[in-house]
């Protein structure tokens, strides 16, 4: 088939429909193209920068027909910034949209035919300020928009990271998507950055005293978290803006300060200072209360982890006898919500800290039924088989990986293990249909599958789906 278009090309797309991730999608006779940042229903111009022999991708460069869905973002960040790339779509049109995509998922990058996807669990009420963790990042290369405000200095930014430019921010004056307090602590530290002439992160050459700002917020708890995370071990510098903050936000229960060197742009600690409050916020779901450390993993949506963890034990359907293993148990959510519905639940988690947490969170909601271990899943059971001998067989094994879903080796072990049921929960579809294909040539089918609407205004989407293990049930 020879290409209609080749790369730099300029063509007028009718967009058609979403794929997964949220590009949309367009045809030049059956020649397919994917568009970024666009909405089903538009005409747009567009520049071709990648055409294979199969398919293309593009960038609009002009809307030149808007779509009959289409609505009003509310960030005015929204055309630069790329996080909320679904804001200009209603929101009962993107559950849509993310339904039909799991579907298809399933179908044509698993094979699984005749498969049912039951309808998505979403947000109710308000569709932002629902995320209880957001990181900025600092730079001294702003990302410049136009004429859109360039009063800012070019030099100064606190933000998010644009599209492609891992080097550059976005300085945004707030996030809808972000807790309440934004706005009011961005303002505060950049103001006392400026004053104070801090030195802003390079992530080229690694030089620049600020790196990040990291907000965590108790949803239900009304708690706040503030962590600046440095270049270098000077706690010194940001005591004075932990009296400012504690001060102007009556909610912060937390500051602290993370000291890293790792050039790699993530906030894994060398040293944590604590410099105002606690080393920790609370957050509630349902009657359970956690604690969250600055490093811990806690789903960064409150309420609709609540739908989401009433749905996993929805799925697990225990009676009070089974074991659990919780792998990727974190600071023991799932463990913890399960452990009133089985014998014992013991979870698998790498961070030390968060181990520590589902520890302490376990004591604190008087469970006694949870055990949790600390170790690489990536290569834990394989190393240490004794492990396995030594632990009572699980009736069920929950899992919720990362986005790149399970290690190889974990993969094997798990068909080693062979439990007769499992529910797997993932935030990004094809690597978990890419595991369960393995799962399913070792004789485990799907029973149901139902995705879980965690991101609103973005294209990621949740998804919980139960196994069970043929002639087992």
């Amino acid at each position: 088939m020879t290409k209609p278009v080749r790369k730099s090309d300029i063509v007028e797309l009718e967009i058609e429909d979403l794929v997964y991730g949220g590009n949309g999608i367009a045809h030049v006779n059956d020649y397919v193209v994917f568009v970024e940042d666009c909405v089903p229903g538009q005409t747009v111009k567009t520049k071709v920068h990648k055409a294979t022999s199969s398919y293309a991708e593009a960038h609009p460069l002009k809307v030149l027909e808007k779509s009959p869905i289409e609505v009003e973002p509310e960030c005015p960040y929204f055309d630069h910034c790329g996080g909320c790339n679904h804001q200009d779509i209603p929101y009962e049109k993107q559950i849509q949209f993310k339904k039909e995509q799991v579907e298809n998922t399933y179908k044509n990058l698993g094979n699984f035919e005749n498969i049912q996807i039951q309808t998505p669990l979403k947000l109710e009420n308000n569709k932002f300020r629902y995320r209880n963790k957001m990181e900025f990042a600092f730079s001294p290369n702003r990302w410049l928009m136009n004429d859109f405000e360039d009063y800012k200095p070019k030099n100064f930014a606190l933000g998010l990271r644009p599209p492609g430019y891992y080097w550059k921010a976005i300085d945004l004056d707030d996030c809808v998507i972000a807790p309440q307090e934004t706005e009011q602590v961005l303002h505060l530290v950049r103001k006392y950055t400026k004053e104070n002439n801090l030195s802003l992160h390079d992530v080229r050459d690694h030089e620049g005293y600020l790196r990040h700002l990291m907000l965590r917020k108790g949803i239900n708890t009304n708690q706040l978290m503030i962590n600046v995370v440095t270049n270098d071990n000077t706690p010194e510098k940001l005591e004075e803006l932990g009296e400012i903050l504690k001060t102007k936000i009556p909610t912060l229960n937390s500051f602290i300060n993370t000291y890293t060197e790792n050039k790699g742009g993530t906030t894994e600690p060398e040293q944590i200072h604590l410099l105002e409050g606690e080393k920790y916020i609370s957050d509630k779901i349902y009657n359970l209360e956690f604690r969250i450390s600055s490093t811990s993993f806690f789903q960064t949506n409150t309420k609709m982890a609540e739908k989401l963890y009433s749905e996993i034990k929805a799925k697990s359907e225990l009676s009070g006898e089974e074991i659990v293993w919780d792998l990727y148990s974190g600071t023991g959510s799932i463990s913890l919500f399960l452990a009133d519905k089985a014998k014992k639940i013991i979870g698998f988690e790498l961070a030390s800290e968060a181990v520590e947490d589902a520890k302490v969170n376990a004591k604190v909601n008087n469970i006694e039924n949870v055990e949790f271990l600390k170790g690489n899943l990536n290569k834990f059971f394989s190393k240490q088989p004794e492990i396995i001998e030594e632990l009572p067989d699980p009736d069920l094994i929950v899992l919720d990986p990362p986005r790149a879903g399970m290690h190889p080796q974990l993969l094997k072990d798990l068909c080693k293990i062979a439990p007769p049921k499992i529910v797997y929960v993932s935030c990004k579809p094809p690597t978990q249909v890419r595991d369960i294909n393995k799962l399913a040539q070792e004789g485990y089918e799907i029973n149901s599958i139902r995705p879980v609407d965690m991101f609103p205004q973005t294209a990621h989407i949740e998804v919980v789906t139960r196994l069970t293990k043929k002639n087992q049930e």
